[in-house]
């Protein structure tokens, strides 16, 4: 299951048209399919005749048509425009989407990035209470194609810009996965036989090569990540054991949203909580532990917290 680029401005320019109606009905039957395998035509039915009322009341000019006739043209137009095979299992007796090895919340993720939202907020009929995120990420529509030639084992070519540097490079490589971090996307990609991340806002003219790839590549996305906070993983040294002091306000946050997997909180008492996490002291972290540094104090290591000193005088100093 993918997404299309050139459909997707079909997509878009339907939402700015009259047809309202027909791109909610589009976007409500396969975010149903999507949470729901085997649905029959009446729990759809159903379902979009709910979604409508909640519509309605913004928007009284939408209209609920819905019929076995109307259900299979609308498959025929996901297909068109959003690629996505819908189809009936008589022993099962419903819909279905045809999946493959990426999971339906990637799909529905993809769809918002790809600033395809538009088709659940309709017109400007849910602009008083749904307020989307004005930075929107770059060369997110890159992200169709570069799952598409995952699922088929394609070598991908693009133009990628090096922060720091002025002129492009060209880039052939075998893509493996994709990863998103602080609203950014990443290309997990072996380069030349090196796994390499490559951020989509940099890259340009991403196109699917007929090339595959061959063999296997020895990749654990798992492993590879398992001590890094972001994107960045060292290619030489440990994971740091990290202690952290945090006041309790802070600890709060931590404990809804953790820095990592490996957080744990090994004391708590009336003025402090102390948190373990074992990472990686990259570029990203330190950052992050930056951001916070008001409420957060490193006890453990020494050369974290050597660093975090010797950052905070650099910044004293241009005051």
């Amino acid at each position: 299951m993918f997404l299309k680029v050139e459909n997707l401005s079909l997509l878009n320019t339907y939402t700015h048209m009259s047809k309202q109606g027909y791109i909610a009905r589009y976007f409500n039957i396969v975010r149903k399919l999507s949470q729901q395998k085997y649905c029959s035509y009446e729990e759809l039915e159903s379902f979009l005749e709910r979604e409508f009322e909640m519509l309605q009341m913004q928007d009284d000019t939408l209209e609920f048509n819905f019929s076995k006739r109307t259900l299979q043209r609308d498959i025929r137009e996901i297909r068109n425009i959003l690629g996505i095979d819908i189809m009936y299992s008589r022993s099962q007796r419903g819909y279905y989407i045809i999946q493959d090895d990426y999971s339906s919340d990637l799909f529905l993720k993809t769809l918002e990035e790809i600033n395809s939202f538009s088709a659940l907020k309709l017109t400007n009929s849910l602009e008083s209470i749904v307020y989307l995120e004005k930075r929107n990420p770059k060369r997110a529509e890159f992200l169709p194609d570069i799952v598409q030639a995952i699922q088929r084992k394609n070598k991908i070519e693009f133009r990628y810009l090096k922060f720091g540097e002025e002129k492009e490079t060209l880039r052939k490589v075998s893509p493996l996965a994709i990863r998103e971090f602080d609203n950014r996307w990443y290309l997990i990609a072996d380069d030349k036989e090196v796994v390499k991340t490559f951020g989509l806002e940099r890259m340009n003219n991403v196109t699917i090569l007929k090339e595959k790839i061959e063999g296997a590549i020895n990749f654990d996305y798992n492993d590879k990540y398992k001590y890094s906070y972001g994107i960045i993983v060292p290619t030489s040294g440990k994971p740091e054991k990290i202690v952290l002091s945090v006041n309790k306000k802070q600890a709060a946050y931590l404990a809804s949203l953790p820095l990592h997997d490996s957080q744990e909180l090994i004391v708590v008492n009336d003025d402090e909580v102390l948190v373990k996490l074992e990472l990686f002291l990259t570029e990203d972290f330190i950052s992050e532990l930056l951001s916070m540094s008001r409420f957060v104090t490193v006890l453990e290591p020494k050369k974290l917290q050597d660093k975090i000193k010797i950052i905070l005088n650099d910044i004293l100093d241009k005051y």
